[in-house]
């Protein structure tokens, strides 16, 4: 997805608040809270009043309501909102908002330029009456849509910057493991293996929610079979599980270096080679992010479980989100029987493995 320049967008106006405020957005019939006087509330109650809203430019694609902000300052931002009540959701979903909320707030000191800066968070509480979530506006174009256009120096590059930047989200520790939202609600894990496990048998009660066919059973006997392999994560770490999704990932305008990312709604504390990054990382991601991934019995097993995981969460997710997307389905059911497959054979050579430790 490209994130639009305001300056190149094709404008209907459908009403004005000021002489200076033009709104081009439909207003979405589940609330009246993109309507331009509300936007404008917001922006008063955080800028001087010398700072206006000048324009608004609704962001589809999203199943958080997403619009880009241009105030007369200068700044753009992005505002978002929770998904309205209609929107079915994976039990993670619904609190990614606050999720983002609180990893961008962690990650407001280190003033990374690829990290989004968060400008303002509202709980259900606040005095609008929905959560939003205000952060600065990161341009570019997504690696997913620029991709097949890259050479082979600018992916090296982009590889370079995204390990880096996984470093840099790695060295954030925490005291228990799970979600950002219970662990800092004193209901964390001291458990990875607890966690974990927690998080696959919530995407697992998802995806039957939805009646979609997987392997229910051999999934939980994989998993439970093999989850002494994750007590070697003992310190948990600040994770993007979506973390280097192409559609995720932003470029700069000449398509040869990194941009930013878009979405941390994803963040738990946990082991950092659960990032979508290391599915298949390239010798300069690991390079830049310093450590390579070794040919330990019980770390391979967690790269498996992990992308198992993620397999079941993207497959899950295309039914949630109404997205047919056959391509994608089968790709990733594939996968997803591939790992399953080497799980299995695999099994019996790390219990060996562990009788001579």
């Amino acid at each position: 997805m490209r994130l639009p320049s305001l300056e190149n967008i094709d404008e209907q106006p459908m009403s004005k608040i000021s002489h200076d405020i033009n709104i081009t957005i439909p207003l979405p019939v589940h609330s009246t809270w993109l309507e331009s006087s509300r936007l404008q509330q917001v922006v008063q109650w955080l800028y001087p009043p010398t700072v206006r809203l000048q324009n608004v430019q609704r962001l589809y694609g999203h199943i958080h309501p997403l619009c880009l902000l241009k105030l007369s300052n200068g700044n753009q931002l992005i505002i978002k909102l929770s998904p309205p009540s209609t929107v079915p959701l994976l039990r993670r979903e619904r609190s990614a908002l606050e999720t983002e909320a609180q990893a961008l707030t962690l990650l407001r000191d280190i003033a990374n330029p690829f990290i989004p800066q968060l400008v303002h968070y509202a709980s259900e509480d606040n005095y609008f009456g929905t959560p939003f979530l205000l952060k600065r506006y990161v341009q570019g174009t997504s690696l997913l849509e620029s991709g097949n256009r890259l050479s082979a120096q600018a992916s090296k590059n982009i590889d370079q910057h995204l390990g880096s930047l996984m470093k840099v989200l790695g060295q954030q520790v925490s005291t228990a493991f799970g979600p950002l939202t219970q662990v800092s609600a004193g209901a964390g894990s001291p458990s990875w293996r607890q966690s974990f496990v927690s998080l696959f048998e919530e995407i697992l009660r998802d995806a039957e929610d939805m009646f979609i066919h997987l392997p229910y059973s051999k999934l939980r006997e994989q998993l439970f079979r093999l989850a002494p392999a994750l007590d070697q994560v003992t310190l948990p770490r600040l994770v993007i599980v979506n973390f280097g999704r192409p559609s995720e990932v932003l470029l700069d305008s000449d398509l040869k270096g990194l941009s930013g990312i878009l979405d941390l709604g994803s963040a738990i504390w946990g082991d950092i080679l659960m990032a979508e990054i290391f599915e298949s990382p390239s010798d300069a991601l690991l390079h830049a992010f310093g450590s390579v991934p070794s040919d330990e019995p019980s770390q391979s097993i967690r790269l498996l479980l992990y992308s198992c995981y993620r397999s079941v969460y993207k497959i899950t997710e295309l039914y949630y989100h109404n997205q047919n997307d056959d391509t994608t389905e089968m790709h990733t059911r594939r996968k997803l029987t591939e790992v399953l497959r080497v799980l299995t054979e695999t099994e019996m050579d790390w219990h060996a493995s562990r009788l001579h430790e």
